[in-house]
C-alpha cells in the first residue's frame, strides 16, 4: 500500500511539472485581438505565422489607437516577434497593461513598441533569457546561457530595437541575466522606472 502511495505521489509530481512547463510556454499561433471601440485587447503568443496580425488589425479597425495586452506569454519566433513590435510602433499605437494583465518574454517587446506605454498596479511583466539553439535542438541550463556560451544571436537585434523604442540599451542584458529560459523574473516598480519602460510613471502604494 505504501509503495502504491509513493508511486501515486511521484506521478502527481510529474503531471504537475509537465503542466507547469506547458503553462510557461507561449501559446504559439494564437495571437489575436478583440476590438471594442478604439481599444484592441491582445491575447496569446506569437510565432512565424503571426506577422500579419497587427497589420490586419490596423487595416480592419482604423479607429484603434491602443492595444491592451491582457494575457500574452511570449513568442516562439523572436525575429518575427520584433517585426510585429515594429509594426505596432509604425502604426502609432499606444500600449497599456491593466491591473490583471500578464505579459512575458517576447510579449514585453510588443508592449515596449507602444508610442505611449502605461500600466496599472498589479500588472505582471515577466522576463528571462532565451534558449540557445544547438545541433540537437533547444538546450537548457546555466551552462548554455548566452552569457556563458559567449554567443548571443539575438542580443544585437534586441538592443537596437530597444534603442529605437527609446528604452535603455541596458535592459536587454538585465533580462538576459534575470532568469533562465525555464524561469521568469517579474519586474518590480523600481526595475520599470530604472529602464524607462513607461511613458507615464507608475505610482503604486
Amino acid at each position: 500500500m505504501k509503495r502504491q502511495q509513493i508511486i501515486a505521489a511521484v506521478l502527481a509530481l510529474i503531471v504537475l511539472a509537465v503542466a507547469t512547463f506547458q503553462a510557461s510556454r507561449p501559446d504559439a499561433g494564437q495571437l489575436k485581438f478583440k476590438v471594442r471601440d478604439n481599444i484592441a485587447y491582445g491575447y496569446g503568443g506569437t510565432n512565424s505565422r503571426s506577422y500579419g496580425v497587427v497589420k490586419k488589425l490596423v487595416q480592419d479597425h482604423p479607429q484603434v489607437d491602443t492595444i491592451v495586452l491582457k494575457h500574452m506569454p511570449g513568442t516562439q519566433d523572436a525575429v518575427t516577434n520584433l517585426k510585429i513590435a515594429r509594426n505596432i510602433r509604425k502604426a502609432g499605437l499606444k500600449t497599456h497593461l491593466e491591473s490583471r494583465s500578464f505579459i512575458a518574454s517576447g510579449a514585453v517587446d510588443l508592449f515596449l513598441a507602444g508610442t505611449e506605454r502605461t500600466m496599472e498596479c498589479g500588472a505582471m511583466i515577466g522576463v528571462h533569457t532565451h534558449y540557445v539553439l544547438a545541433k540537437g535542438g533547444l538546450v537548457r541550463g546555466k551552462s548554455y546561457h548566452p552569457r556563458n556560451t559567449g554567443y548571443d544571436s539575438l542580443g544585437a537585434h534586441v538592443q537596437k530595437f530597444h534603442i529605437d523604442m527609446g528604452i535603455s540599451p541596458d535592459f536587454y542584458a538585465f533580462t538576459r541575466d534575470a532568469a533562465l529560459p525555464e524561469e521568469l523574473y517579474y519586474l518590480t516598480p523600481a526595475d520599470i522606472a530604472r529602464f524607462g519602460l513607461l511613458t507615464t510613471p507608475l505610482n503604486c502604494p
